[in-house]
């Protein structure tokens, strides 16, 4: 299967591409989160460099998030836009089901700001407030919970992916390809219907 990953909703954005049985893969770093900004070019360096052709694709797959507003906005319109045009299959992916996959973990939990956090499984993200945090299920034996830095600083016996390398990219093409395959019906991806996963915190007001 011919497909194309992006991700630019976290620490680093992650472009990857499998063709003719061939993984090519770009982590795109910036000090400053500018990361997402150099998606475009790094797509068409890859393509240019390896003679792909982009309309030999057969899905291309998208991190939705959560996590940066602006990342995921990025890497969803840019996309939705290649579905779109080249007509092929999105397959939307989400932050928990990435990292838990590349971690080999039980559980997600990620800074969303306000004294809030997105808490998820394979199952299922949601946002919740510190202090209804589950004590029992953060030091229960035998569960791996990955973090984002903020969170590996509050809870113990946790992993930091922003402290790890690992190409997410390449975690996004073997994820997408089981979600195509498994698939009943295949016009579930149709980029229409794909959407970000913003989930973002109450108004300070409320």
């Amino acid at each position: 299967m011919n497909l194309l990953a992006i991700c630019s909703a976290l620490d680093n954005s992650y472009i990857a591409i499998k063709y003719d049985g061939k993984i090519l893969s770009k982590i795109i770093k910036s000090d400053k989160n500018y990361h997402s900004l150099y998606i475009i070019s790094e797509i068409k360096k890859i393509i240019e460099n390896n003679n792909i052709k982009l309309e030999n694709l057969d899905a291309i797959t998208v991190n939705c998030g959560p996590g940066s507003f602006t990342g995921i906005r990025v890497a969803l319109t840019i996309a939705k836009i290649l579905a779109g045009e080249l007509d092929k299959p999105l397959i939307p992916l989400n932050t928990a089901e990435i990292l838990l996959k590349a971690y080999n973990c039980d559980y997600l939990l990620m800074d969303a700001r306000r004294d809030m956090f997105y808490f998820g499984n394979q199952e299922k993200i949601e946002l919740i407030y510190k202090d209804k945090i589950n004590d029992e299920l953060i030091k229960k034996e035998n569960k791996k919970i990955i973090t984002d830095k903020k969170c590996s600083q509050i809870f113990e016996n946790t992993i930091c992916f922003e402290e790890k390398e690992n190409d997410l990219g390449k975690v996004m093409l073997n994820l997408a390809e089981e979600k195509f395959e498994k698939a009943d019906d295949k016009r579930a991806f149709n980029h229409f219907q794909v959407s970000a996963n913003y989930i973002q915190t109450p108004p300070i007001n409320q």
